[in-house]
């Protein structure tokens, strides 16, 4: 079912993203509302930090299936899911790292480990690069933190549209990023096939408050990604956390060529690598997935 109206374009939400809706709170960060869900009360504190263009909803399907060590603390970026939307804003990975310290903050989080994907990954190389948070673990699901091209023009022109400064704007407003584009994109990085349902999940939290008229301002993170990934991977590889990676090796974005790279940084990485996989692990194979994270967090 699609609302339309004067201000907002997004699909009812199902019983299953409406369940996850539930289970959360907003925080007042700077004046902006902050989705946030905490899970257990385990003595290991997880911070998880979600993709691009998608939530912290990206991560429920493996929680039931993570130790009961863990106290999780999952929410959503500025600009996604069910956190504040605000329109014409200069979203930033850098911010998402200060609403990250934010969030640990107010846990009062004195030593965290860290569950990243997509961005996140990005986002938590900046946590480590800035030594405001004490980070023992850092776990990095498939993400883009070291840039290679996209071979397939059918993923690199819309890219290169959408950043465009003058096309990108227009792009939006005409809601060309919309359910049928979602999942052409989904088509390609998932290594399965997604059920309709699954699709309508996602897109009911891209849309919500109106989401897809900032899909041009959200995709101006690669420019920052582009900017500071060799001072990331510098402190990553110089930095004392326990690193380790779950990886879909069939991944056409975050490909294992990446994986390469970080590993090249950190050969101490312990890694996990699972054939058959897209971009989203976690999604597509939850208990391999789970197993790997619990034991390397609780272990």
């Amino acid at each position: 079912m699609i609302l339309y109206g004067k201000k907002y374009f997004f699909m009812k939400l199902s019983r299953e993203t409406l369940g996850w809706k539930n289970r959360g709170d907003w925080l007042d960060c700077n004046g902006r509302k902050i989705f946030v869900v905490r899970l257990g009360n385990g003595p290991i504190k997880l911070l998880c930090l979600h993709a691009f263009p998608t939530s912290s909803f990206d991560y429920s399907r493996m929680i039931p299936h993570f130790s009961s060590q863990f106290e999780l603390i999952l929410f959503d970026f500025l600009g996604y899911g069910f956190s504040d939307k605000p329109q014409k804003y200069p979203y930033s990975l850098l911010e998402f790292a200060d609403i990250a310290e934010f969030v640990a903050e107010y846990f009062h989080l004195k030593e965290i480990n860290i569950l990243a994907h997509d961005i996140g990954d990005s986002v938590a190389l900046d946590l480590l690069t800035r030594s405001h948070v004490n980070i023992s673990k850092l776990m990095l699901l498939n993400g883009s933190v070291w840039s290679i091209p996209f071979t397939d023009w059918s993923m690199l022109i819309p890219q290169k549209l959408t950043l465009n400064r003058g096309i990108g704007p227009w792009l939006s407003y005409l809601r060309l990023f919309n359910k049928s584009a979602l999942k052409r994109f989904f088509d390609k990085v998932f290594y399965v096939t997604l059920a309709p349902d699954e699709i309508d999940a996602f897109w009911s939290l891209i849309s919500y408050n109106d989401g897809p008229l900032n899909y041009h301002l959200l995709l101006q993170y690669m420019r920052e990604r582009w900017m500071y990934q060799d001072v990331w991977l510098n402190t990553l590889k110089s930095h004392r956390a326990k690193l380790g990676a779950v990886w879909g090796m069939s991944d056409p974005v975050a490909t294992p060529e990446v994986l390469d790279v970080v590993t090249g940084y950190r050969p101490d990485i312990l890694s996990t690598c699972l054939q058959n996989t897209g971009h989203y692990p976690h999604w597509e194979r939850p208990v391999e997935s789970a197993k790997a994270i619990n034991s390397f967090f609780v272990d």
